[in-house]
């Protein structure tokens, strides 16, 4: 069922709807915009006060603009938008996916904001969201939150962060005793591919084509070998996430999706991010991936003005700190907590993106998909069965290149 917002309320209503605001109207100095903003959303229920509470912000600079606010579920709201855009309408901003980008800018239904958006306005906003955001050097998407793949710590079995992974293993073991496990570290592709890019490695040239079966490679799979000297190891199974809910677990690698779940179940006092340690000449690392804006090239002129302002203001800190009360985590790194900003669930949310902000930017090529599956295949087969990491390259690059030519060979027709 569609929603729309008004004020503190979902209405069913598809006509712009316009949230008055509540301070006083600004003064003759200030800029004056006006227009409509559409935007098409898949915000829960208990991020809509915040929404709404950040229209009114603006609003409150600029009371002559409106704003449509639509809910689409998220299973729909993709098609959805890229329907209305190709028939010529659809709304100003589409909050979606990093994902989503390079399919939507190559189809020609979102606009580039390179012309919009100068370094300074980008120069707080996490670089390797900021980075995914961009598809051949074109800014398609401004992220507005972020998550990723950390090192969760219960701080009631470690005390310490480890500034190398042999200081990860050494604490591991020695925290190892009866029930209590010191680490169980996370193998799978997804929450274990970013190590790659942390030792100097890739997975992809900007073709799409495999980059992997090299040095860098070889050393990601050797890393992911030692794994098993820090404690358990885990592989496509949620066994390690279980157990650390149960305060057994002192480190586990996991996404911060679930962040609260893991804090609610040992105690938020317990729960802390580490960043990743060095390994060698690198370092471990987890992907981060955003929640972007974007921006529909059907926007009228007497519109984009307005439009292009609120994508500012939803960068700027008092907007990023009202995103953050939902749970999500900010894009920006220089937002802060103070007074009685400061809770328990703000400052767990501040710590994430503090560790997210030596991430590394999760892939949005087409491509990726393909890399996904074959790699996680790869895997479980050199884990399992006795082959090396050269061949395991090599049989997960041949796989791929495989794919890529049936996929070039057999196109898929945009929608």
């Amino acid at each position: 069922m569609e929603k729309k917002v008004n004020n503190a309320e979902l209405l069913p209503s598809p006509t712009p709807t316009r949230i008055m605001p509540t301070s006083p109207i600004p003064t003759a100095t200030q800029k004056t915009l006006h227009g409509t903003i559409s935007i098409r959303h898949s915000w829960d229920e208990k991020k809509i006060p915040a929404m709404v509470q950040i229209i009114k912000e603006f609003q409150n600079q600029y009371p002559d603009v409106y704003f449509d606010v639509l809910y689409i579920p998220n299973q729909d709201l993709k098609t959805r938008y890229q329907n209305e855009v190709i028939d010529g309408k659809g709304p100003s901003i589409l909050l979606g996916a990093a994902e989503w980008g390079p399919d939507l800018y190559q189809a020609g239904l979102v606009m580039n904001f390179e012309e919009h958006f100068s370094k300074e306005n980008l120069e707080y906003i996490n670089k390797a969201a900021l980075q995914a955001a961009r598809l051949q050097e074109n800014l398609i998407g401004i992220p507005y939150a972020i998550n990723g793949v950390v090192l969760y710590r219960n701080k009631d079995i470690i005390t310490i962060a480890p500034n190398t992974f042999e200081d990860l293993i050494m604490i591991a073991q020695s925290s190892t005793q009866g029930d209590t496990i010191g680490a169980f570290l996370e193998r799978s592709f997804f929450y274990s591919g970013a190590h790659l890019y942390g030792l100097g490695g890739s997975w992809m040239d900007e073709q799409g084509l495999p980059s992997f079966n090299n040095s860098f490679g070889v050393a990601w799979l050797e890393l992911l070998d030692e794994f098993r000297e820090a404690g358990p190891v885990n592989y496509f199974t949620d066994e390690d996430l279980e157990l650390f809910k149960t305060g057994t677990i002192g480190w586990i690698i996991d996404g911060t999706w679930n962040l609260f779940e893991l804090a609610d179940a040992i105690g938020i006092d317990n729960l802390t991010i580490d960043p990743f340690p060095t390994y060698k000449n690198g370092r471990l690392s987890g992907f981060v991936r955003s929640e972007n804006i974007y921006l529909n090239p059907n926007i009228q002129a007497i519109n984009i003005e307005a439009t292009i302002a609120f994508v500012k203001f939803l960068v700027s800190q008092d907007a990023q700190k009202m995103i953050a009360q939902t749970g999500q985590i900010p894009s920006m790194t220089n937002f802060s907590f103070s007074g009685a900003d400061q809770t328990q669930e703000l400052m767990l949310i501040s710590d994430a993106g503090k560790a997210l902000l030596e991430g590394t930017p999760y892939p949005i090529h087409p491509n990726m998909s393909i890399y996904n599956i074959q790699m996680d295949t790869v895997l479980r087969s050199y884990f399992e069965e006795s082959i090396t990491a050269k061949e395991a390259l090599t049989n997960a690059e041949e796989a791929i290149l495989l794919e890529l030519s049936e996929k070039t060979e057999n196109p898929t027709s945009e929608p």
